[in-house]
């Protein structure tokens, strides 16, 4: 979310844009500047390069957010286009995200009968066997010596909570965290596409105003491109939309909850947060007990910009609990070690 007014407390509704304009006592002026180891003109010719620079891109942003716009004006037919455009820019991602969750082991083992067992109910089929002296003729229930995932009776239940608060499409154009948000969204969709069987997932989007917008509800997965077209529309919809404040804390206390109504194979929780939460007074040793709150859930943090912010955040966080993903391309192997986490704390 992006800092509102006041002290800064865990309000949960944040107030103005005002209170995000901070002057850093520098007056416009760097560092060597104000310390003297430039010259007047050498620091005027530097900045003049780096607003050249920011100013590109800027640029370059504003043309992805003019695609973004695109989609989060549609809804209809016409969003397929910029869809597609994002699609093909993660194309690859997609592929080894659908290995990764396709790699996902089973957490029950199926219990079946074991027959040639020393001991249990006798085998009706091994009555003759037991006649000449063989040992081995019983069977009883139990879990089979087999690989775990060769049973999942259950699909695992996903609840991705994304962070469509002000900040998000208010520093897009700076650092394309909005972008990166939706191009997970997408390479989320596309992966779990075809795989009901498998996993169950909602996304819900949490901003200042809200803990839980609905995006793709439980047992109702976009089927079709143009479906999963329009929740990107709706997620970037969202955060153009924004109030001020933060609600990452209450979105995922819920959505811990709400994962495990259901009886499933594994339950897991992933909060998706661009950092900007210090404002709010959110520190990691909060997001640790959120994300521990439920044993039968396992919650993780992923971490998409701010990236002293994230680190910090991160690190505060118990091992294999908080992730940073500054680039698409480490998201399918960030998913990869959520899931190893997630099995060895089974």
């Amino acid at each position: 979310g992006t800092g509102g007014g006041g002290s800064g407390a865990r309000s949960g509704k944040g107030g103005g844009e005002g209170g995000d304009l901070k002057s850093d006592g520098k007056g416009g002026y760097t560092e060597s500047a104000l310390s003297g180891d430039k010259t007047a003109e050498e620091e005027l010719e530097a900045q003049a390069k780096a607003l050249e620079d920011k100013a590109k891109q800027i640029s370059d942003r504003l043309n992805t957010n003019e695609k973004l716009r695109e989609i989060s004006r549609g809804g209809d037919v016409r969003t397929l286009g910029s869809y597609d455009e994002m699609l093909r820019g993660v194309a690859r991602q997609v592929q080894e995200l659908r290995i990764v969750f396709d790699a996902t082991e089973a957490k029950e083992k199926e219990r079946e009968w074991m027959a040639n067992q020393t001991s249990g109910d006798l085998d009706d089929n091994k009555l003759i066997d037991g006649v000449t002296g063989e040992r081995l003729i019983y069977r009883r229930r139990g879990t089979p010596d087999k690989p775990m995932g060769l049973f999942q009776r259950k699909p695992k239940r996903l609840m991705f909570v994304v962070d469509v608060s002000a900040s998000m499409s208010r520093f897009n154009a700076e650092d394309g965290r909005l972008d990166r948000m939706a191009q997970t969204v997408v390479m989320v969709l596309e992966a779990l596409n075809g795989r009901d069987h498998k996993f169950e997932y909602a996304i819900v989007g949490h901003s200042g105003a809200s803990e839980a917008i609905p995006f793709v509800d439980f047992g109702r997965p976009p089927t079709s491109k143009i479906e999963r077209s329009r929740v990107v529309s709706e997620i970037v919809g969202a955060a153009n939309m924004a109030a001020s404040g933060d609600m990452t804390i209450e979105a995922t206390e819920a959505a811990i909850k709400a994962v495990a109504q259901k009886d499933a194979d594994e339950y897991l929780v992933f909060m998706l947060s661009d950092a900007n939460l210090g404002s709010y007074g959110i520190t990691p040793r909060i997001i640790s007990e959120t994300l521990t709150r439920d044993d039968k859930v396992k919650a993780f943090a992923v971490f998409l910009s701010e990236p002293q912010a994230a680190k910090y955040l991160k690190d505060g966080l118990p091992v294999g609990k908080g992730y940073v993903c500054l680039d698409m391309d480490q998201l399918p192997s960030t998913f990869k070690e959520i899931f190893a986490s997630a099995a060895a704390d089974a």
